[in-house]
């Protein structure tokens, strides 16, 4: 990408000579001979560095630093001077200089401290969005395998957008950070945005930024979290949960790759790569008009679908050993085996948070856990297995475990909805959440089995409350 540099200094044949020194290097160069013109060229022009010479007649540049960067606390600025001393330079980094040199400078010194003053921001930058590090990803069922491979894929193709589809707790966001972190891309920011998390009169300015007195409260320009991840990538988690309204600003941003901050005036051109994540299905979302259906098929240039935890069971020894072992360094344990009884329900487990769930229930195990076997024991707060799950569990394998009427009375209201819950669970599964296919299945309405899914989930947060 081209940086832009602002040029400030009186001397006309400086400016000039850095003017088309810098210009043959790829950068984008303005000048200008005084701090006020040049307060304005940086608020119009928005460069990345400025050069800054401290004698500007009567003036100095020293004394502007503070107003540099009320534009712009991310800006670097390196001071020129002729008349050096340690004194000055002190009082510079103080006030917020990124670097000092002294005239006769050459080009290559100031070529070399410029790309290290951006790559030391990008860095900030990551450091100061928390960044999240690669997770490894635990498995080797055929859909682990295959997953592997397209993120390899991905890895190296970094221009291509990509969609990832899975339940909650399926390790979404750690498939986009092993994207990230193996592409050329890597050394640039990844900036999370949760669209279910950002209030709706906000989301536009946290994600396209401001511009001085756009709003009230807007006393300087603030840039937003897609124009921070510049030459990185974007990941927009819970993409489904993004109003209608900003879809169809996110939709202009793919289409050109160019933002406009909140009152501003002009476009800027923004070099990412956009990664979308959902738990909902955006088809339907689509079908009901809560998604726009030119966006779902912008964003859906690569998918990526991650299966529920059930669906990939053998996996699940894998994981428990990985955290096993994980969680002992944690807590300083010594378990060195878990026991085959324990390991046995954790694998025949439902997992309705998926990867998420296990490790939080391999955490509380281990934290109270004794001697050298996980047993499984101590965590009483973890029911692998009620008596009703496992009889749903036998009803989809076939085998339907009647009660003994002559032994108990039952509720057949609830013993013909658990029959049909799992009938539609497994309708599900196997059209891979797509409700169109399950509900022909089901031989029911699309509609019909919508009310029954969400009067299904209704339910369960009833009962976890």
């Amino acid at each position: 990408m081209r940086y832009k540099i602002l040029v400030i200094d009186d001397e006309f044949l400086i400016r000039m000579s850095l003017e088309s020194g810098l210009s043959d290097l790829g950068y984008q160069v303005r000048c200008e001979e005084n701090a006020r013109e040049g307060l304005k060229a940086a608020e119009e022009f928005q460069p990345d560095v400025i050069l800054l010479d401290n004698r500007l007649g009567s003036d100095t540049g020293l004394s502007h630093i503070a107003e540099f960067r009320a534009l712009d606390e991310d800006i670097i600025i390196i001071l020129m001077t002729a008349y050096g001393s340690i004194q000055n330079a002190v009082e510079a980094m103080k006030l917020g200089v990124s670097h000092y040199i002294q005239k006769p400078f050459d080009l290559e010194e100031i070529d070399l401290i410029i790309r290290r003053g951006m790559e030391q921001r990008s860095r900030q930058r990551s450091l100061d969005l928390m960044k999240l590090r690669t997770k490894k990803l635990i498995g080797e069922s055929e859909a682990m395998r295959r997953i592997r491979e397209e993120i390899r894929i991905l890895a190296e193709n970094d221009n291509v957008d990509i969609l990832i589809c899975g339940e909650t707790g399926t390790g979404k966001e750690v498939v986009v950070n092993t994207i990230h972190e193996n592409s050329s891309r890597a050394k640039e920011p990844l900036v999370k945005i949760n669209c279910g998390a950002i209030p709706e009169n906000l989301i536009e300015s946290e994600l396209f930024g401001y511009e001085k007195g756009a709003f009230t409260g807007a006393v300087k320009m603030k840039k937003g979290l897609i124009e921070l991840a510049d030459g990185g990538t974007v990941f927009f988690d819970e993409i489904g949960e993004l109003p209608l309204a900003m879809q169809a600003k996110l939709l202009t941003f793919l289409e050109d790759r160019k933002i406009r901050r909140v009152g501003g005036l002009r476009d800027i051109e923004v070099n990412v790569r956009v990664a979308a994540a959902t738990n909902r299905i955006l088809e339907d979302e689509v079908a009901e008009g809560r998604f726009r259906e030119d966006l779902y098929y912008r964003l859906n240039v690569m998918q990526i679908r991650i299966p529920p935890l059930r669906e990939r069971k053998s996996d699940i020894p894998l994981l428990v050993r990985y955290y096993m072992e994980y969680f002992n360094r944690k807590f300083n344990k010594n378990l060195k085996d878990i026991r085959p009884d324990f390991l046995q329900k954790l694998s025949e487990y439902y997992w309705k948070g998926n990867v998420r769930e296990l490790r939080n229930v391999m955490e509380r195990t281990v934290l109270f856990s004794r001697g050298d076997m996980l047993t499984g024991e101590e965590n009483i707060a973890f029911s692998p297995m009620t008596a009703e799950r496992e009889r749903q569990q036998k009803i989809s394998e076939g085998a339907f475990p009647l009660k003994d009427l002559e032994k108990e009375t039952i509720d057949l209201k609830k013993e013909t909805e658990l029959l049909e819950r799992t009938y539609i669970e497994k309708a599900m599964e196997l059209s891979e959440g797509n409700m169109s296919r399950a509900a022909q299945m089901l031989g029911m309405s699309r509609f019909a089995l919508k009310r029954r899914l969400e009067s299904e989930t209704e339910e369960g947060d009833t009962e976890e409350n």
